[in-house]
């Protein structure tokens, strides 16, 4: 048994620590003893949505792993191997404060996904920054900034879609592992499962418009013998949903059994859209919204290439009652 003490840093939501997870369990499986140092979190729309005992319950309940707070330092202890794992993009300033706490000692740095970002360029990457608030040649150095590190520390990829020989494949140990961390039974009921996104939040659609789509959405599912239940992203603000049935159950929409479970799914172009249809085989149905025409256009070839290698084509909400009525009785 080897020991590693892996520094983590870029962690902004639950979906995040099902990546970070499945790495630490192929460590874990090899025979390493690992002690998992959070150097802190990152934010979305100014919200911190994780903390340490997010991690603690997203990670493998194992007796060879420790998971400690920035509080225990930034070096390696004699013995350790040296590693830092981060999300979406190694930041610069840890890795650099890094080497400089364990001089002459190797690093080594793996990148796990952060989503469908993980898959876009700089172009996509500025595009997202700028939804999200960021300005000006802050904006653009930021991106800049984030897509060199992507490419110029990273030593290893630990990524849940890979392509070989153009096609898109899911790597099996990840996609076990969303399989294997899977919560909630199926309680019978035929729903139809929406997934959120906080366009409302980002300015890209107006409120009103958006609730007009989900009363659509309800008579739709209805009509089709279904229920409608629709899962909000977290930094959503829940009272533009009414009374509308909402999945609120803790960790991410993959490892919901609801979700899981649906009869078909719904949405734009999120991650767990692609993780529901390529690791749980979910009747995925994409929504194409006029107003979020120019998100479409802002994807990156590589994004595209992804979403269409697992989702068909987005066609208007008007469509859905028709697809809805050619689905098999039972999807499970």
């Amino acid at each position: 048994m080897s020991a590693l003490r892996v520094f983590l840093s870029g962690v902004a939501s639950a979906s995040h620590l099902i990546y970070v997870g499945a790495y630490l369990d192929a460590r874990l499986r090899a025979g390493d003893a690992i002690t998992v140092v959070c150097l802190g979190f990152s934010r979305f729309l100014g919200q911190q949505h994780v903390d340490l005992d997010t991690v603690r319950r997203g990670l493998p309940a194992h007796p060879a792993l420790r998971v400690v707070g920035p509080e225990a330092g930034w070096r390696a202890r004699r013995g350790e191997a040296l590693l830092y794992l981060a999300v979406g993009a190694p930041g610069i300033k840890p890795w650099l404060r890094l080497k400089r706490a364990n001089p002459l000692r190797h690093l080594h740095c793996v990148v796990v996904d952060e989503g469908l970002g993980s898959y876009g360029d700089r172009r996509a990457r500025l595009a997202a920054i700028r939804r999200e608030g960021g300005r000006g040649w802050r904006a653009a150095l930021r991106a800049g900034v984030v897509s060199t590190a992507q490419h110029a520390l990273a030593d290893e990829r630990w990524a849940l879609y890979r392509q070989a020989g153009g096609d898109w494949q899911v790597d099996p140990h990840i996609a076990a592992w969303f399989r294997a961390r899977q919560a909630g039974a199926a309680d019978g009921v035929r729903r139809l499962y929406f997934i959120s996104q906080p366009w409302v939040e980002l300015g890209q659609v107006d409120a009103a418009q958006y609730r007009a789509l989900l009363d659509r959405l309800a008579d739709t599912a209805r009509a089709a013998g279904l229920a409608l239940l629709v899962r909000p992203h977290p930094a959503e603000h829940r009272a533009k949903y009414g009374d509308l049935p909402l999945d609120v159950s803790d960790g991410p929409i993959e490892l919901s059994g609801l979700a899981a479970t649906a009869a078909a799914v719904t949405g734009f172009n999120s991650t767990a859209l692609v993780n529901l249809a390529a690791i749980h085989g979910r009747p995925v149905f994409r929504i194409a919204l006029p107003a979020l025409a120019g998100v479409e256009a802002g994807l990156a070839p590589r994004q595209r290439s992804l979403l269409d290698a697992f989702l068909p084509a987005p066609l208007p909400v008007g469509d859905l009652a028709g697809w809805l009525a050619a689905l098999p009785g039972d999807t499970r």
